[in-house]
C-alpha cells in the first residue's frame, strides 16, 4: 500500500474499533439507542463560547494579538506569547471564530495542568465561583456545566459491569468508558496523550476516533513536550490535514520551531507565521535574581511584610519538607501538589487562588502543578532548579500583573539534593541558561531569547504504528515513561460502590508503591487497585504518602 492507502485503512480500522466499543455497551441501554447521534451533536455553540470570552474580558477589549489569533485563517495557527499575556482567552476566541460546528480539545502536557487549566474557564458549579451571582457569571456556569459535564448520559455501572464472562480487562473497560465520555463532551480538557496517543495506537486514541475526527485542537505549552512527544505532534500535523489546530507556547527553541516550519511547508504547503504576544508586555522588566539569599529568611521577610510567596519544588517530598520548615518558622503555608483526592485538590486550588487574590500575606508551597495552572501573581518566587521550560513557566507566576514603571520582583533558585524527577543533563542546561540571564531587569522576552538560542538537535518525525502500520495494530509508547499509579483507598471503596459516578472524586495519584506492598495482588475496583487500610497516610490539607 502507498501512504494514502495506509492512512485510509487506519481510519477505517478506527471506525470499526469505535463501533465495537459502542456495540459492546449501548445494547444494555435499552431505551437509549439515540445516544450516538446525540453525542455527535454535542458541540459547543458560538453563543456559549462567546459567553466565556465576554466573561473573561470583563468589559475590556481584546489585545491585538488575541484578535489576530481569532482571525487566523490558517489550518495551523502558531501562538508564541509569554505567561500572563492571555493565550487561553485567545484560544477561545479562535474557537468561536474559526471552529464553529466542531468539538474542541484542549490538550495539556500533564493531568494536573489539564484539570487546573480548564477549571479557570469552565468551572463546574459544585467546585468554585459560586459567590459570583452576576448574570454573565451565571451564564458561564451554565455553559460550563453543559460543556464539561454532559458526559453523564452513559451509566458507569452499565458500561463497566459486563459480568464475569466479559472478554475485556478492567483497564480496557475503563479506557472504553473514558472514550465514550469524550464522544459526548463538547469541550474536552485532557492530557496531550489522549489525542496524540492515536499516533501510536494507544487505546484511548483509537476508541475516541469518532470524537477526534471532527474536532478542533488546542495544543498548549508545547515547549514542555519531550522529543518523542514533539515528534508525534509533527506526525499529527503532517498526516491529519483536515483538522484545525492551534499551537501555543511561551517560547520554543529554534530547532523545534524550524522542525515545525519545515514539516508544515513540505507536507502541507503551510507557511508558519508565529503570532506573538504584545511587545510591551514581553519586554517589560518583571524579575531580578537573588543568587545568594537564604530562601527561608527571604520567605519569612516577604511574608511578614504582607507579601505573596510562591515556592515550587520538584518533588512532593521536597514540598512537605519545605512546608515543615516554614511552619517551624511560624509561617502558615498552603500545600498544593498532585497527591490529593480530586475533591480535596479542587479545594486546595481554590485556597491558593483566594489567598493570592485577597489581602494579607500568603505562602503557597507547591509541586510542578503550579507551573501551568495557577493564575496568580507572586511577590517572591522560590524554585528548585528544573528544566528550562519549567523555570520559564514558574517565573510566569512572578509579578504577573506588572505594569510599566513597577519595580521588579525577586526569585531564588535552589539546587535540589537530587536531580529526580529530571535528568542531570536537564539541570545542567538550566544552569547554563540561568548564567545567560542578567541579574536584574529580566523580561519574558529575555527568558525566551536565552532558551531559543539553545543548540539542541531538532526532533524527528516519529514512526507512527497507526499511520504506517495499516491494518496491523501494534502499540508503542507515546512518550518517555513516567512511573506512577492511581489507586482508591479502602476507606472510600463503599462510597464508590454506592455511587460509581462519583469515583473520580476519590481517585488518588501516587508514586510507585514500596516493593514490600505487592500492590499487583490488591483487589481492584473498576480497574483501579484498592490500597488496603494502613498502606497510605492521608490528610486533606497535606495530601497522601505511602505508610510503609
Amino acid at each position: 500500500m502507498d501512504r494514502q492507502e495506509r492512512k485510509l485503512v487506519a481510519a477505517v480500522k478506527n471506525c470499526l474499533i469505535a463501533a465495537d466499543v459502542a456495540g459492546s455497551t449501548l445494547p444494555k441501554l435499552s431505551d437509549n439507542w439515540d445516544w450516538i447521534p446525540n453525542s455527535f451533536a454535542a458541540i459547543p455553540t458560538v453563543e456559549e463560547l462567546n459567553t466565556i470570552v465576554q466573561h473573561r474580558l470583563n468589559r475590556d477589549q481584546p489585545r491585538p494579538f488575541q484578535t489576530d489569533v481569532a482571525n487566523s485563517e490558517s489550518k495551523v495557527t502558531f501562538v508564541k506569547a509569554g505567561c500572563g499575556t492571555g493565550k487561553t482567552l485567545a484560544a477561545y476566541m479562535w474557537a468561536k471564530e474559526r471552529c464553529a460546528g466542531r468539538r474542541l480539545y484542549f490538550c495539556y502536557p500533564t493531568t494536573g495542568t489539564a484539570t487546573e487549566g480548564f477549571k479557570d474557564y469552565l468551572f463546574p458549579p459544585e467546585s468554585e465561583n459560586e459567590d459570583d451571582q452576576s448574570p454573565l457569571a451565571k451564564k458561564v456556569r451554565e455553559a460550563g456545566a453543559r460543556l464539561f459535564h454532559s458526559r453523564r448520559d452513559v451509566d458507569y455501572d452499565i458500561i463497566l459491569n459486563t459480568g464475569p464472562d466479559s472478554q475485556f480487562s478492567e483497564a480496557e473497560l475503563t479506557a472504553r468508558l473514558d472514550s465514550l465520555e469524550a464522544w459526548a463532551t463538547p469541550i474536552v480538557a485532557c492530557t496531550v496523550d489522549t489525542v496524540l496517543g492515536i499516533v501510536q495506537n494507544n487505546k484511548r486514541g483509537l476508541f475516541s476516533w469518532p470524537a477526534l475526527a471532527g474536532a478542533a485542537f488546542v495544543f498548549d505549552e508545547i515547549h514542555a513536550y519531550d522529543d518523542r512527544l514533539f515528534g508525534a505532534l509533527l506526525r499529527f500535523l503532517r498526516d491529519l490535514p483536515g483538522l484545525p489546530v492551534l499551537l501555543m507556547t511561551a517560547s520554543l527553541p529554534a530547532p523545534r520551531e524550524e522542525a515545525l516550519r519545515n514539516t508544515l511547508q513540505e507536507f502541507r504547503g503551510i507557511e508558519l507565521k508565529p503570532i506573538t504576544g504584545p511587545k510591551e508586555l514581553e519586554e517589560l522588566p518583571r524579575y531580578h535574581k537573588l543568587p545568594y539569599a537564604n530562601e527561608l529568611d527571604e520567605v519569612a521577610s516577604t511574608y511578614a511584610a504582607g507579601g505573596k510567596v510562591l515556592w515550587v519544588c520538584n518533588t512532593v517530598a521536597r514540598v512537605m519538607d519545605a512546608a515543615d520548615r516554614a511552619t517551624a518558622r511560624g509561617l502558615k503555608p498552603l500545600i498544593y501538589h498532585s497527591r490529593f483526592k480530586y475533591e480535596h485538590r479542587v479545594k486546595r486550588h481554590k485556597d491558593v487562588i483566594d489567598a493570592f487574590k485577597g489581602d494579607g500575606p500568603a505562602l503557597a508551597i507547591c509541586s510542578q502543578v503550579a507551573e501551568m495552572s495557577l493564575d496568580l501573581s507572586a511577590d517572591l518566587l522560590v524554585t528548585d532548579l528544573a528544566p528550562v521550560p519549567a523555570l520559564i513557566q514558574r517565573l510566569g507566576r512572578l509579578n504577573r500583573k506588572a505594569k510599566k514603571g513597577d519595580k521588579t520582583k525577586p526569585f531564588i533558585v535552589i539546587e535540589p539534593d537530587k536531580h529526580l524527577p529530571y535528568t542531570p543533563d536537564d539541570l545542567e542546561v538550566a544552569r547554563k541558561w540561568l548564567g545567560k540571564l542578567p541579574d536584574c531587569d529580566i523580561s519574558q522576552m529575555l527568558l525566551a531569547a536565552a532558551w531559543e538560542q539553545s543548540a539542541e538537535n531538532p526532533p524527528d518525525l516519529v514512526p507512527s504504528v497507526w499511520l504506517d502500520g495499516g491494518p496491523v495494530t501494534t502499540v508503542t509508547e507515546l512518550r518517555e515513561a513516567s512511573p506512577g499509579i492511581s489507586v482508591l483507598m479502602q476507606a472510600d471503596l463503599d462510597l464508590v460502590k454506592a455511587s460509581p459516578k462519583l469515583m473520580g472524586r476519590y481517585v488518588l495519584p501516587m508514586p510507585p508503591p514500596p516493593r514490600a506492598l505487592d500492590w499487583k495482588s490488591w483487589v481492584r475496583e473498576r480497574g483501579l487497585p484498592v490500597a488496603p487500610t494502613g498502606t497510605i497516610t492521608y490528610n486533606e490539607l497535606r495530601g497522601a504518602k505511602w505508610t510503609t
